[in-house]
C-alpha cells in the first residue's frame, strides 16, 4: 500500500475507532416490536407474522454489532459502491424495515434467503448464516465449473444420468453432460446472469471466492429453492445449441422438516436414492461424497492418474479427506513432492490404522523430502482453513535453516465475551504471573481487552508473534517451494499464503486467495457462533482479525500494543486476497486433463521450459 493511501487510511479509522460524532439519530425500526399486530391469516405458521421476523432480525442486528470484530470498521476495508461506503447499521437496519414493511411471509424459506442476502452483503467468508436445525438441500446431480468467466459441466451423478437417460427418452444424455460442455442458459436466464444472482446469497470475503461458492450452488444448496420441479439448462453441445429439462430433487427430509413441508408439498420435488445424501452430525450439515461423481472435482490433484494413485490420503478428524502427500517422478531427472492440504481444521491425521497429529504427519514428511533433496509443491487451492497454529507450523516447517522470518499478528474485539474467552482459556495458577515473553498468553490478552473496555475503546492492541523460526523436526527445508492458490484458499489458508509472501519462501501460482481474514476466538461454553432463543436462527460471527506482519522488527524482538488503526492499515487480511507471483486461471484443459495445465505451470517453474 502506498504511503499517502496507508497515513489516510490511518486517520480514517482513527475517527472511525473513536466514534466519531453523527448527524441526528434516524428513528430505530426496532422499537415498536410488541405494537406489532400479525395477520390472523398467519395462525401459528413459522415466520409468518412480521413480529416474529422483526424480532429476529433485530437480535441478529445486536449479535452483529457487539460481536463481529469488522463492524466498526467495515465501510474501510470494502470499496464504495455507487459512490457512496458501505453502512454496516444502516443495512442491518434497511433489513429491518424490510420485516417490518412485510405484514405476512407465506413461505418461511423467502425469510431466510432474505437473511442470507443481509448477512451476505458484509462480503465476508467466515460470516455464515444457517438455521440450527439445519434446513434441507436441492440437488440437480451435475456440478457445474466457472472457466474464463463462462460455466461449464464438470461432473455429474453418474447413476442418476444413466437412470435419466433410460427414463427421459434422451438417450445421449450422458454424452451432452460430458465434463467440457458449456452451459448457456439456466431456465431462460443467461449462465452468467443466473450466477450472479446466485452470488447474492453466499458469503464470500472476495468477488471471486463468492462466484466460486454461487457456482457450486447453481446445482445443490440449501438456500433460493426452486418454485417448480425441472430446470432447463441451454447447453452448447457439438456447436449446436440443445435445451434438456433437469429434475429437481431434495434431500429425504424435505417432507418433514417443519420449514419445508409446505415448499415440498407446493413444488412436489421428490427425493431420489440415486443421489448420495449424507448427513453429517458432526457438521450438523448435508455433505456430499465426491466419489459418487464422475468427472472433475474440486479436491482433484494437479497429478495424472497413475502419479495421483501413488499420493498417500489422509483423512481428519470427521473422517473427511484432508490431506494427499507423496513423491512424484515426473521422468528421471524430474521429481518432487507433492503435499495438498484441503484443511486445517483437522488436530490429527489419519491413513489406514494410524492416526497422528497433523504436524507430525507434515513434518516426517518434509524431513524425508528435505533429506532427498526434493523440491516441493503445495497444492492449497481448495483449503478451507481451520486452526490458525497450523499455518504457522507449516510456515516454520518450510523455513531454512539458521533464518527467521515475518510472523502473524491478531486483533480482538474489546467485548465482555471476548474478555470472558481469555480468561477461561488462562491456567489456573493462582497468583503466578504470565509469562513475558508470550504476546499470546491468555491472562495477558485478557487483561489488554479489560483495559480497552476501561478505555472505552472498539479493540485491544494487536498481538504480534515472534518471529518464524525453522521447524527444528524437520531440520530446515532448503528446497524450492512452489504453493498453488486460488479464491478457495480462505481463513488460515489465507494467512499461510500472506506468511509465504512476506517470507518470501515460496513462489505463490494461480489465482487471488479469498481474502477472508477473521477468526473465531472461543472457550468452553463460550462459542463464537450466536443462535436465537427460538432457534431458528444461527450465524457464525468472527470476532478477532488475522493479519500478517510484513517485516521482522529492526532489533529481531517482537513489537506489542500495535494500535488498530494501523493492523488494519498494514496488516489485516480481510478483504484483502494474497495476489500470486505468477498468475494462472484455469482453462478447459485442465477441466478435461486432470489440471494439466497447473501441472504444466508447476514442470516450468521448477524444471524451465520443455
Amino acid at each position: 500500500m502506498p504511503a499517502l493511501s496507508a497515513l489516510l487510511l490511518l486517520a480514517s479509522l482513527s475517527a472511525a475507532t473513536a466514534g466519531a460524532p453523527s448527524a441526528g439519530p434516524a428513528a430505530d425500526p426496532c422499537d415498536g416490536i410488541a405494537a406489532l399486530r400479525d395477520s390472523p391469516r398467519c395462525g401459528d405458521a413459522p415466520l409468518c407474522g412480521a413480529r416474529q421476523r422483526v424480532r429476529l432480525t433485530c437480535e441478529l442486528r445486536e449479535a452483529i454489532e457487539k460481536r463481529y470484530v469488522f463492524f466498526p470498521v467495515k465501510s474501510r476495508l470494502l470499496p464504495p459502491a455507487g459512490g457512496a461506503p458501505f453502512d454496516a447499521r444502516g443495512t442491518l437496519d434497511g433489513c429491518v424495515r424490510r420485516e417490518r414493511a412485510l405484514a405476512r411471509e407465506a413461505d418461511p424459506l423467502r425469510f431466510y434467503d432474505r437473511m442470507r442476502r443481509c448477512v451476505a452483503s458484509f462480503e465476508d467468508g467466515h460470516l455464515e448464516l444457517s438455521a440450527p436445525a439445519r434446513l434441507p438441500q436441492e440437488a440437480l446431480g451435475i456440478g457445474l465449473r466457472r472457466v474464463g468467466g463462462e460455466v461449464y459441466v464438470a461432473n455429474v451423478e453418474r447413476k442418476l444420468v444413466s437412470w435419466l437417460e433410460t427414463t427421459s427418452g434422451i438417450h445421449d444424455l450422458g454424452a451432452l453432460l460430458a465434463p467440457g460442455t458449456r452451459v448457456l442458459a439456466i431456465d431462460g436466464q443467461p449462465a452468467r446472469a443466473a450466477l450472479a444472482e446466485l452470488a447474492r446469497y453466499v458469503p464470500g470475503s472476495s468477488r471471486e471466492a463468492r462466484l466460486e461458492r454461487a457456482v457450486d450452488a447453481l446445482t445443490r444448496r440449501d438456500f433460493a429453492w426452486p418454485s417448480r420441479r425441472t430446470a432447463a439448462l441451454t447447453l452448447l453441445a457439438g456447436g449446436r445449441r440443445r435445451t434438456v429439462e433437469l429434475p429437481w430433487w431434495a434431500s429425504p427430509d424435505a417432507e418433514t422438516h417443519v420449514l419445508t413441508q409446505a415448499w415440498a408439498r407446493r413444488t412436489g420435488v421428490p427425493t431420489t436414492e440415486l443421489l448420495d445424501w449424507r448427513y453429517d452430525r458432526a457438521r450438523n450439515a448435508w455433505d456430499h461424497d465426491p466419489a459418487a461423481a464422475e468427472g472433475w472435482l474440486r479436491t482433484d490433484p494437479i497429478l495424472p492418474p497413475a502419479d495421483a494413485a501413488g499420493l498417500r490420503e489422509y483423512t481428519g478428524d470427521g473422517g473427511r479427506l484432508a490431506a494427499r502427500l507423496g513423491e512424484v517422478v515426473r521422468r528421471r531427472d524430474r521429481a518432487f513432492c507433492y503435499a495438498q492440504i484441503l484443511t486445517f481444521h483437522t488436530e490429527a491425521l489419519a491413513s489406514g490404522d494410524r492416526r497422528e497429529p497433523f504436524t507430525a504427519v507434515l513434518e516426517g514428511f518434509l524431513r524425508r523430502c528435505r533429506e532427498k533433496q526434493l523440491d516441493l509443491v503445495l497444492d492449497l487451492r481448495q483449503n478451507g482453513g481451520g486452526y490458525i497454529s497450523h499455518s504457522t507450523a507449516l510456515a516454520a516447517m518450510l523455513g531454512r535453516r539458521r533464518q527467521t522470518y515475518p510472523a502473524g499478528a491478531l486483533l480482538v474485539r474489546a467485548s465482555t465475551l471476548n474478555q470472558l474467552v481469555y480468561q477461561q482459556r488462562a491456567p489456573m495458577l493462582g497468583g503466578v504471573p504470565a509469562r513475558g515473553d508470550d504476546a499470546f498468553e491468555p491472562r495477558r490478552v485478557a487483561e489488554a481487552i479489560g483495559a480497552a473496555r476501561r478505555a472505552r475503546q472498539d479493540y485491544a492492541p494487536a498481538l504480534l508473534e515472534a518471529p518464524v523460526r525453522a521447524d527444528g523436526a524437520v531440520g530446515g527445508f532448503d528446497g524450492a517451494v512452489v504453493a498453488l492458490t486460488g479464491p478457495t484458499c480462505m481463513s488460515a489458508c489465507d494467512r499461510l499464503a500472506a506468511l509465504l509472501e512476506a517470507s518470501g519462501r515460496a513462489v505463490l501460482v494461480g489465482e487471488p486467495t479469498e481474502g477472508a481474514g477473521g477468526s473465531q476466538q472461543e472457550a468452553q461454553n463460550l462459542g463464537a457462533r450466536w443462535t436465537d432463543p427460538e432457534g431458528l436462527l444461527s450465524l457464525s460471527i468472527p470476532n478477532a482479525a488475522m493479519g500478517v506482519q510484513r517485516a521482522i522488527p529492526a532489533d529481531g524482538a517482537r513489537r506489542t500494543g500495535v494500535a488498530a488503526p494501523e493492523f488494519f492499515a498494514r496488516l489485516s487480511l480481510e478483504n484483502r486476497p494474497v495476489a500470486p507471483d505468477v498468475r494462472y486461471q484455469p482453462t478447459l484443459e485442465d477441466l478435461g486433463q486432470h489440471n494439466r495445465g497447473w501441472l504444466r505451470e508447476v514442470d516450468e517453474i521448477l524444471f524451465g521450459k520443455p
